[in-house]
């Protein structure tokens, strides 16, 4: 009787407070700068619940404002922290977050009310194609909103990488995946709390063949989903041994972030005597914004200084410079953010690549910059051969030379989905310059440069100029922090030798592949057939098991099942049958 006066409590007395606090709750959990997987597919799975309790009622309005409200309390809640310094004024950051927040609560309502609408409409089709049309839904919505959205998926209702089982699929499926994986997961529990609520006299059935077909389905799909987790599991992710040079060539890495003793912004002069102290690396690179140039002439003349304190390592100087607006030219001179990667054997105006912002952030920078329409490229890095390892032993004539890949993005540009859809194969390094203004904020765009880096198959060089910033080194089993705000570091990682240049299956046949896959998938009731017939004999014997069981012990039927349908709760019944449509 407890069980069932808690399911009265939820469906009849007080629906719309527990549901829209509980929203709130996990929104406050699920929703900060980095999603965490499982209080998503919880809040997912109530916001399911919830819309299909109130649909097709005359006070759907009312209680999807309360939901509204609740949600975007629990998100501004999350946001806090990295929202206090993001504009002038901290009234300017609040209003800024519940704006967003209100707007991405509609673009996911909006997929779970038309999964509510498809499927009312959609009666005929099979359980399987029913229970797995929302995670299709889910991840084609995210999936649109990553291409227009000003700041790629960083606001997304999506997992951050590190805080799931799944991460292995992101080179085969990519963040689609991903968003499937997590709607799948709600629209399972969501179901099942759904019967929960009915109760099990009410759901057992009318009809024992859809029982059993609607059990089946639900079985499958959660041994899907369990069994795609088995593969994070093992220890194969693991760094390559630098140490064995015949299975992988040895990268010294740097990050260059001086730290004046006056906690001044460090000057010209601090970056290069700070990159003339590091030596032995291959790669150094300075964080986004490092130094500002008026003209061309102040940025070659910075660019020469280098090159002599190089230490034979390619620097990336991340720098910003003033450039004349042709398209608005009442603003005079605005800015663009650029990254060039200086050698010492070059000449003058020979940089190994010159990449710039392609996305600037919103207000803060969207108004004093000017973004780049030019898209990131492949370069290549020759290494000789080590002390102690002959020419031939290091790599075939004639060059005798070990080619490393690599590529360049700057900060908010590795939150875009198309990030790297360029290139035409797969880099070994990304060398990522940022400079952020907050911890979490740092730390939601770190998860995303592992991302695109994992999409890829590669590793990213993550440097942080901000304050309280982090930086490392993510990928290929590496996932460390070496940084929190200033202090120069040194790291060494290995790439695979010989290099497999060719790009991930995700990188290959992009993201509308993998919606078209996910669609079939969804359509498709081949496999689904196969188990049902197979695996769900074993699920009806489980379910009748189980029923035998609460029939034979009195305590477990109370606390598990609700008492008989008679007058008193004929309205609880009805509500209960709308969950289920």
């Amino acid at each position: 009787m407890v069980v069932s006066s808690v399911q009265n409590l939820i469906l009849n007395e007080y629906p719309t407070p527990f549901l829209s606090v509980l929203e709130c709750v996990l929104s406050t959990l699920a929703l900060g700068p980095v999603p965490r997987f499982i209080p998503l597919v919880l809040l997912i799975s109530v916001l399911r619940i919830h819309g299909q309790r109130i649909a097709y009622r005359h006070t759907r309005g009312r209680e999807l404002f309360c939901s509204w409200i609740g949600i975007t309390i629990g998100s501004t809640i999350a946001h806090r922290h990295a929202t206090s310094a993001a504009l002038s004024s901290s009234a300017q950051s609040f209003s800024a977050i519940v704006i967003l927040s209100s707007i991405t609560y509609l673009f996911a309502v909006a997929a779970i009310y038309l999964d509510i609408h498809v499927r009312r409409q959609w009666r005929s089709a099979s359980f399987w194609s029913q229970i797995t049309l929302f995670p299709f839904l889910w991840a084609i919505t995210w999936s649109v909103i990553s291409h227009v959205s000003p700041v790629g998926r960083l606001l997304n209702w999506s997992p951050a990488s590190a805080s799931h089982s799944y991460n292995w699929v992101t080179p085969f499926m990519g963040p689609t995946a991903i968003d499937w994986l997590v709607a799948a997961w709600a629209s399972l529990l969501s179901e099942m709390f759904a019967l929960w609520l009915m109760g099990f006299e009410n759901y057992e059935p009318l009809d024992t063949s859809k029982s059993s077909y609607r059990g089946s389905a639900f079985f499958s799909l959660g041994t899907l989903l369990l069994a795609l987790m088995l593969p994070s599991f093992s220890h194969d992710n693991l760094p390559l041994r630098t140490d064995v040079y015949t299975q992988a060539t040895s990268l010294k890495v740097g990050c260059v972030l001086p730290h004046p003793l006056d906690h001044s912004h460090p000057s010209l002069d601090d970056f290069v005597k700070e990159t003339a102290k590091m030596t032995g690396a291959k790669f150094l690179l300075w964080p986004e914004s490092a130094v500002i140039f008026n003209s061309e002439k102040e940025r070659e003349s910075a660019f020469e200084r280098v090159r002599k304190q190089s230490n034979g390592a390619y620097v990336g100087v991340a720098f910003e410079q003033y450039v004349a607006d042709d398209t608005v030219p009442s603003s005079g001179s605005r800015t663009m953010n650029g990254l060039a990667i200086i050698h010492h054997k070059q000449n003058p105006g020979e940089e190994v690549v010159q990449y710039y912002k392609q996305r600037l952030v919103p207000l803060t920078e969207s108004f004093s910059k000017i973004p780049s329409v030019d898209p990131p490229r492949i370069h290549h890095l020759e290494l000789s051969h080590p002390k102690g390892v002959t020419a031939p032993e290091w790599a075939p004539a004639p060059n005798f030379t070990r080619s490393v890949p690599f590529t360049t993005s700057i900060c908010l540009d590795l939150a875009s989905p198309t990030a790297f859809t360029s290139l035409e194969s797969r880099p070994a390094l990304i060398l990522a310059p940022a400079r952020t203004w907050e911890t979490t904020v740092s730390l939601a765009m770190w998860e995303q440069a592992k991302m695109r880096a994992a999409e890829q198959g590669s590793m990213v060089l993550w440097c942080d100029g901000g304050t309280t910033g982090v930086s490392g080194v993510g990928g290929q089993g590496i996932e460390e922090i070496m940084q929190v705000g200033a202090g120069s570091w040194e790291r060494t990682i290995g790439t695979p030798w010989p290099f497999d240049e060719r790009r991930t299956i995700y990188a290959s046949v992009g993201e509308f592949f993998i919606l078209v896959v996910l669609a079939a998938a969804m359509g498709s009731n081949v496999a689904a057939r196969y188990l049902v017939t197979n695996v769900g004999k074993r699920a009806t014997v489980v379910l009748t098991s189980g029923m035998f069981l609460f029939d034979k012990i009195p305590f477990l039927r109370r606390a598990l099942t609700t008492s008989g349908v008679d007058g008193h709760h004929a309205d609880e019944n009805t509500e209960r049958q709308r969950l289920l449509g």
